[in-house]
């Protein structure tokens, strides 16, 4: 496996590269070229540019030779570097959701909802101020469309359950899936035990949708896979275990949310309860619930990793997913029904 500093060789002219968001090996994208034309799955964030660009030197492909360029979702890990890498781009086409195009286009609301979450100074350096994209190098992926890189076809799929503006990508000549969120996420540092690998479900707010998401599996592994590109994190064969593995956890993920929201729901209707209280309570009870279901299952494989180190490098994953299973939980439950 050829490698360089952010960059990895998965073959089949495909090169994972690592974003840097937060630590290494959290965030990927991937650089696929075929015939003398390229395509970027995923874009990383706007800090993200420099090592996208130094893969693309150090595979001799010109800027200009980037045909597409192709966020599964607008979530910023995904999208945020779309607009940066547009504009050193001049002849791509940005491949979007009909859901996201507009937060391409015109991101301001975007980037003050992330702002909002993170503060100004986390936020910028994290993911960097976005850039909009004119919406005339927009092109709308529809379920099923096909996108031809040379002599080769990419297939955008959408895909909800993660959000509801997802779409995979379905890659015939290598067997594989670029896949975004949709194959929830699997870190190769935490899969050095015996048994199974592990994976759990980006629950992050604030589209969860377990039956969409249990329905988006099924309808992947009616395809020839035989490998998935995770952009959380790398490429993994093997791809039915790791399916069957996903529609375990995302069953998981909501019981254990039902669980919580039954135990506050009781003490909500308690005389003089602090909603705003139980609710911070409520959260940092699912998290804490999600982080132990992590180390249970991790040492159940015989993770060689120390806790303290899943701690530390599931502690953003699992406050994310809580937020996100709340949000899901207060949207399907009526409120008042005790859970």
């Amino acid at each position: 496996m050829s490698q360089s500093s952010v960059w990895h060789d998965c073959g089949f002219k495909i090169a994972c590269i690592d974003t840097g968001l937060f630590r290494d090996g959290l965030a990927a994208c991937y650089l696929i070229e075929h015939d003398g034309e390229a395509a970027l799955v995923d874009t990383g964030t706007r800090n993200s540019l420099p090592r996208i660009m130094q893969t693309l030197a150090d595979h001799n492909i010109s800027p200009e030779q980037v045909r597409w360029i192709m966020p599964t979702h607008v979530h910023l890990d995904h999208a945020g570097g779309a607009g940066a890498l547009m504009d050193e781009m001049p002849e791509a086409t940005l491949v979007v959701h009909e859901r996201g195009a507009r937060h391409m286009i015109t991101p301001e609301k975007l980037q003050a909802g992330s702002m909002a979450v993170y503060g100004e100074e986390a936020y910028d350096a994290a993911f960097g101020q976005l850039v909009p994209v004119p919406a005339q190098r927009v092109c709308i992926a529809a379920d099923g469309d096909s996108f031809d890189l040379g002599s080769r076809r990419l297939q955008t799929l959408n895909t909800a359950g993660h959000a509801r503006h997802h779409y995979v990508v379905w890659d015939e000549h290598s067997s594989g899936l670029f896949t975004g969120d949709t194959f929830g996420v699997s870190y190769p540092e935490l899969n050095t035990g015996r048994g199974s690998r592990f994976i759990f479900p980006p629950s992050t707010p604030v589209q969860f949708d377990p039956a969409a998401w249990h329905e988006s599996l099924n309808r992947l592994m009616t395809l020839p896979v035989e490998r998935v590109f995770l952009t959380h994190f790398g490429m993994h064969e093997q791809p039915a275990e790791l399916a069957a593995l996903l529609h375990e956890q995302i069953d998981v993920y909501a019981n254990l949310a039902r669980q919580i929201g039954a135990e506050f729901s009781r003490r909500l209707d308690e005389v003089d309860s602090d909603a705003e209280a139980l609710a911070d309570a409520m959260q940092r009870r699912l998290q804490s619930r999600l982080m132990q279901h992590s180390l249970d299952e991790l040492a159940a494989r015989q993770c060689t990793v120390p806790p303290s180190v899943i701690r530390q490098k599931l502690a953003g994953d699992m406050q994310l997913n809580a937020q996100g299973l709340l949000h899901w939980l207060a949207q399907s439950v009526p409120h008042g029904s005790g859970g």
